[in-house]
């Protein structure tokens, strides 16, 4: 879900798996549709640098390893076990070689504490499920009554709706849903959405995101506890052909642009509700490399001691064709990571709790395929398993409705363009959510 220019959508379905088991690359463009939304769509490009030969090595022990692994039919297994091991422990020697240094959060094995829950009735209720919408959008979200769409969210067993907002007028909007939304148990949180490129310089986009922040957060102050800062700023500052988890895989003056309306947000929220929790701007695939730069001050250019953003949640998002956020890459026999684990490194590195605040599936996929997915190991049925050891606390679906048709972002939704006709993902998703409640429930 974007609101500024970028770049048309290439790529294919699985198009990143496939990348990242020959070397590290880039896995990522953005569809642009004719509102100027903007959404991440994976490509093919080879990776520049030192990571190419880092992911190559990594690639050939994994076929080492697989290799191995089949000598264990010819009977002697002890050998085969000590090679495994030895094998294993050279690929995570490997895998730190060319990687920026990043301090490890000193919370980073420490729980997060209660998770966050919100007012039902006389008592509370958690906030796990969630699903993104837009009631700023003319077509099927302005003509589907709010009451409608939350008794959709009700049937679904949702109870968080992510909402976008890039000026007062949307804010307004959402404060209305927001009132509405608290009567059914529903939670409404936003995220923010200034046009941080559209800026001359860091000062200039610091003073946009102020100003949205402390008009939103006083509009919404007592409606609205979340604030996601930012959508998928990423996308607006890698370079071609990277892959996004290097500080140097970013144009200097784009990240520096991004950092100053985050910084505004942050700074304009608080300064409206100082109570409210800042949600970190969402990124996806294997960009944290952004983010690090936010955590330490630094920036592309390699300089440092530069103004850090403190917030409260990290954000990430996750769509079908990146496949497994917790080993982007290839695996050993027995399941042994020799790639990337997405949340490992933002809880360790951040010491957060975690929000995947868009997840879904892309709009060329089969109904059964979507409904495979979503509740599969890699989006719901991976999350809920996953909750504790990440300190996951809430996953947003992307999205209600299909919106192709009214400026959106493509017909991710689990509901069609009508407002009423569901999809066969819906009943799979709900279906899920009814077996397997909130897993910081009990």
């Amino acid at each position: 879900m974007r609101r500024q220019d970028g770049l048309s959508a290439t790529g294919r379905k699985g198009d990143c798996r496939a990348a990242f088991n020959v070397a590290r690359q880039k896995c990522g463009r953005r569809h642009v549709n004719g509102s100027g939304s903007v959404r991440f769509r994976p490509v093919i490009q080879t990776h520049a640098g030192g990571n190419l030969k880092k992911s190559l090595v990594i690639a050939l022990l994994a076929v080492a390893v697989a290799s191995i692994g089949a000598l264990t039919f010819a009977g002697d297994d002890a050998p085969v076990h000590r090679s495994v091991q030895a094998l294993t422990s050279a690929t995570a020697q490997i895998s730190n070689l060319g990687m920026h240094t990043i301090p490890v959060s000193a919370h980073a094995d420490k729980p997060s504490g209660a998770a966050p829950r919100i007012p039902c009735g006389t008592g509370t209720t958690g906030i796990f499920y969630g699903i993104n919408g837009h009631v700023r959008l003319p077509g099927v979200y302005t003509n589907t009554s709010y009451a409608v769409q939350l008794s959709q969210l009700r049937d679904l067993g949702i109870a968080l709706y992510r909402q976008d907002v890039s000026d007062e007028g949307e804010a307004q909007m959402v404060a209305r849903l927001a009132q509405a939304a608290k009567a059914q148990c529903v939670g409404v949180f936003v995220v923010l959405t200034p046009d941080a490129q559209g800026n001359p310089d860091e000062s200039a986009a610091y003073q946009q995101g102020y100003r949205l922040g402390h008009d939103s957060a006083m509009t919404l102050k007592g409606l609205v506890q979340y604030y996601e800062v930012g959508n998928e700023y990423d996308n607006d500052a890698i370079l071609d052909s990277r892959s996004g988890d290097q500080p140097s895989d970013y144009d200097n003056a784009r990240f520096v642009k991004a950092r100053g309306a985050i910084r505004g947000m942050i700074d304009g929220v608080r300064s409206a509700d100082p109570s409210a929790k800042i949600i970190l701007c969402g990124l996806s695939w294997l960009h944290f490399g952004f983010s690090d730069m936010l955590h330490t001050g630094t920036q592309p250019d390699g300089s440092g001691g530069h103004p850090i953003p403190q917030w409260n949640i990290t954000a990430w998002h996750w769509y079908s064709d990146m496949r497994d956020i917790t080993c982007v890459g290839v695996r050993a026999p027995g399941g042994v990571c020799l790639g990337v684990d997405v949340l490992q490194h933002l809880k360790s590195t951040y010491g957060k709790p975690i929000w995947i605040t868009e997840f879904g599936v892309r709009p060329d996929n089969t109904e059964d395929d979507a409904g495979t997915f979503l509740v599969g190991k890699n989006a719901l049925g991976g999350f809920v398993e996953n909750a504790q050891k990440y300190d996951i606390q809430s996953v947003e679906l992307y999205e209600l409705y299909d919106d192709q048709d009214n400026g959106g972002d493509g017909n991710y939704g689990v509901i069609t363009n009508n407002g009423t006709t569901r999809k066969g993902r819906y009943d799979q998703v709900r279906e899920f959510i009814r077996a397997h409640p909130d897993p910081w429930s009990g």
